[in-house]
């Protein structure tokens, strides 16, 4: 906004009770039916400057200038006419202006005629700062995500790697965010009836409004296959959340195909305990070979999405999702391996649990039987990960 002379609309919220503008970039796609019209940049000043309470710089100056003084004896000093030229101000439809002057940008607050303070911000430098030193924002910006699946998986592991900076998303689920989803998911009561795919963009999109996300309403067999050339590369992840081990197959075959690592989560009953597979472009087992050689030890769940439509029809299926505390505590230890596995070429970065977790990793939330049944039993105590399970290759068909 400062660097280009920016000069039109001002969007974004104003809170009352701060009285803080959040305006937002004028570079990204802004969606209008969530954010309101602030007021405007113009390219001089538009009122009587001297109605304008101007802030004196409290930082940097040993002593107040003397066009600082003649701005304090003016605000202490204002005359009654002053005043009512401050009341016609709050006729404005702006609720901020702004304006240029000696290449300065200067903010009014119309309804008191009070110049704001501002506190600008970048993407790189105020948005990801506490990643400073662990991430590389510039590298993490031109990764990328394929997102099988958005649901209660899909939709906290999205999130988590936005706020790790990464800067591309596809996001492919035909499902539709019901009430039922909530006390699950990372959307909320606001997003009930949208597909779930574009409620999680409008989330990613609030920690990082540059970020580029991709939705298609469909299961990943029904993505155009030009789409996912388009948005593939060896810089992207492929990571499988849906409710059955098809999708999952399937993602594996694109990330074989385009040299891309890939990732499987999912949740055992009642969410007593999680699994995350993965597997580099090559050199180690695929999820092919892994369903086929161990899949059968899995406990993983094969869920219908359409489960949850009725009471009834709770009450009929033995199947029990697991509430989101245990769903999360998976999810982030997949976080955790899929920001390694980005930054497995990159010699500045440190790996948290590439070198120690397995292809296939186990997640123990409880071992007690009475939620996880007789398969809780395989676990010594609860929040175990374990470290040593090797997936073997499949026999190779004649």
């Amino acid at each position: 906004m400062v660097s280009n002379h920016y000069v039109g609309e001002l969007w974004g919220y104003y809170i009352d009770n701060t009285r803080f503008y959040n305006v937002l970039p004028t570079d990204v796609s802004i969606d209008h039916s969530k954010s309101s019209l602030l007021g405007k940049i113009v390219d001089t000043c538009p009122f009587d400057e001297s109605s304008v309470k101007w802030r004196i710089p409290a930082k940097g100056a040993k002593s107040i200038s003397q066009e600082g003084l003649d701005m304090l004896r003016n605000s202490i000093k204002r005359t009654n006419a002053q005043l009512e030229d401050a009341k016609i101000a709050t006729q404005y439809s702006d609720k901020v202006v702004g304006f240029w002057k000696d290449d300065n940008l200067h903010f009014v607050h119309t309804e008191d005629m009070t110049e704001c303070e501002q506190e600008p911000y970048s993407l790189k430098l105020d948005v990801f700062s506490r990643n400073t030193g662990i991430l590389e924002s510039d590298i993490m910006m031109k990764k990328g995500a394929l997102f099988i699946g958005c649901g209660s998986v899909g939709s906290l592991a999205a999130l988590e790697l936005a706020k790790a900076g990464v800067g591309r998303f596809m996001l492919t689920d035909n499902d539709i965010f019901g009430y039922h989803n909530i006390c699950r998911h990372q959307c909320g009561i606001y997003d009930v009836g949208r597909y779930k795919t574009e409620a999680l963009r409008d989330r990613i999109l609030q920690i990082n409004p540059y970020a580029e996300v991709k939705t298609f309403n469909m299961q990943i067999q029904n993505v155009p296959i030009d789409e996912l050339n388009q948005f593939c590369n060896p810089d992207t992840i492929v990571i499988g959340g849906a409710d059955n081990r098809e999708g999952d197959l399937y993602g594996n075959q694109i990330a074989q195909q385009a040299g891309m690592p890939f990732m499987s989560i999912g949740c055992w009953e009642r969410a007593f305990a999680g699994e995350i597979f993965y597997c580099l472009p090559s050199g180690m087992p695929t999820y092919e070979d892994f369903v086929e050689v161990t899949g059968v030890m899995s406990g993983r769940v094969t869920q219908n999405r359409r489960f949850y439509t009725t009471e009834d029809d709770l009450r009929k299926i033995s199947f029990e999702p697991g509430i989101s505390v245990d769903i999360d505590f998976v999810t982030v230890i997949a976080m955790k391996l899929a920001i390694d596995i980005l930054n497995r070429d990159n010699p500045n970065y440190t790996k948290r649990l590439l070198p120690h977790l397995t292809q296939y990793t186990l997640v123990c939330n409880t071992n007690d039987t009475k939620i996880g049944g007789e398969s809780a039993e395989i676990f010594s105590y609860p929040l175990q990960v374990s470290t040593s399970i090797i997936v073997p290759y499949a026999k190779k068909k004649v």
